[in-house]
């Protein structure tokens, strides 16, 4: 099969993009996520990866050749020596002539077949965890937690990386914030918590809806602002919610769901119910003015509330090092007399014992925590940002911590789980992942009228 290798939407405000250097040769084999050419824009250089396995049959863009977003640049073929066929010579010999709008258009042709051929199911497709709260123990953890907990980094990572594909086919509107390396401290806090708890997230919140158990389905369709979205498709990536698992809406905005989380847990509080609110915010919202607001509010009352502090080194691009003279952002815990613990947040057992403590603490009446979960973001902080900024060793050595292969390792030895058992959940967290992007693909959109809905309250509310 010959597939398109076109320009991704790297997120240029401005200027040329150029293709600065091929990393693979006609006929060399390159592996799905090998880079294969270097883009150059007015914000930065990135290496652009191939989407999947395949030799690279011919090139269609020069070395310093300036390109468009969508352009076709590259052929990924299944054989060395695969026949193009004749819209692929078509589309060679235009390439040479220079014309970029017929590559472009042929682009968007090869979407639409890719569209065509994949099959919308209606059936919503959730992940199958287990939403219920566990009581800490020393010991061991039970194996059912622990392949529960894996389970969900499966499924958080497949979804993210087959985004991050598609993204590089120009399949996905708009751009991603994404969380791969991140999916310990979602997998292990959420496995911490009752259906009725609810969780707050940020503009990343795939991972942590996803391990609190919502829709497959109405998330990818959210991204791909269908009506069958999980807010109708008004939201995007960054605004995503499922009320019925406790997974509250989303909050682009720095720090700003941390005094909601407070406000969340205080009306459990005032009414008596036996639940607990988690907000999830990153280093970078430490130092706004909402986290020392939220977290000193909640201290006062006794709020049964749990604050996540996923600390991936980085505010956007900025270390934090350069930002605190703090190094531990724990430690601010004690100006509001709560207790604060740094977490290893590439390890799901460690994160979930400390979560598990937070959630009894809090049920018990004896206020909020603050755990800071150290971890490490291995994509930019959004699909443009190539991560220049990061030394190339210090993204390696993060990545032999994988938590992923870290949960693989403890199940494979400790729990002498064999591997073809954790092969098979990870292909069925790859199948239900494919099945959610057709469904969203096949997806209507919303209707015009629909942008004058949500608008303003029922006359009832409140009444």
């Amino acid at each position: 099969m010959i597939t398109r290798i076109i320009v991704p939407d790297v997120g240029a405000t401005g200027g040329e993009v150029s293709v600065v250097a091929w990393l693979a040769k006609e006929g060399d084999f390159v592996a799905a996520g090998t880079p294969l050419f270097v883009l150059e824009t007015d914000k930065a250089t990135q290496e652009i990866e191939a989407f999947r396995d395949g030799f690279l049959r011919r090139v269609l863009a020069r070395v310093d050749a300036h390109v468009e977003i969508g352009q076709v640049v590259a052929l990924l073929a299944d054989t060395a020596d695969e026949p193009l066929g004749d819209e692929a010579e078509q589309e060679v010999r235009q390439a040479t002539q220079g014309s970029r709008d017929a590559e472009t258009r042929r682009g968007g042709d090869a979407e639409k077949r890719y569209h065509a051929e994949a099959h919308a199911k209606d059936a919503d497709q959730r992940p199958s965890v287990r939403l219920h709260r566990r009581v800490p123990v020393d010991g061991p953890l039970p194996l059912d937690l622990v392949l529960d907990m894996y389970r969900r980094m499966a499924l958080i990572r497949r979804y993210e990386d087959h985004l991050y594909r598609l993204f590089l086919q120009g399949q996905v509107p708009g751009t991603l914030h994404q969380c791969q390396g991140q999916e310990a401290v979602a997998a292990g806090v959420c496995a911490a918590l009752g259906p009725d708890d609810v969780i707050f997230s940020t503009h990343r919140p795939v991972g942590h809806l996803l391990a609190k158990g919502a829709s497959l389905n109405a998330i990818t369709a959210e991204i791909w602002g269908k009506a069958t979205g999980c807010a109708g498709g008004k939201g995007g990536q960054m605004h995503l919610v499922d009320v019925s698992v406790g997974a509250m809406p989303s909050n682009a905005i720095v720090g700003a769901n941390i005094p909601i989380a407070t406000g969340a847990a205080l009306g459990f509080k005032l009414r008596g119910l036996d639940r607990v609110a988690v907000s999830f915010f990153g280093d970078g919202a430490a130092n706004i003015g909402t986290f020392h607001e939220g977290i000193n509010l909640a201290a006062v009352k006794n709020a049964p509330v749990i604050f996540v502090c996923e600390n991936n080194l980085y505010a956007a691009s900025t270390p934090l090092a350069t930002a605190s003279k703090v190094a531990d952002i724990a430690d601010r815990a004690a100006a509001y007399g709560i207790p604060g613990q740094v977490v290893d947040g590439m390890d799901v057992v460690a994160v979930h014992r400390a979560a598990s403590a937070a959630v009894a603490r809090a049920v018990a009446g004896d206020g909020p925590t603050l755990l800071e979960c150290k971890t490490y973001r291995f994509p930019g902080h959004s699909r443009g940002d190539p991560g220049n900024y990061r030394a190339k060793e210090e993204l390696e050595a993060w990545r032999r911590r994988d938590p992923i292969d870290q949960c693989r390792r403890l199940l494979s030895t400790e729990y002498q789980q064999p591997l073809a058992r954790l092969d098979d959940i990870d292909r069925d967290c790859q199948a239900a992942v494919e099945s959610a992007v057709a469904f969203a693909i096949g997806s209507p959109d919303p209707p015009a009228e629909a942008c004058y809905r949500h608008v303003f309250a029922d006359r009832e509310v409140g009444r």
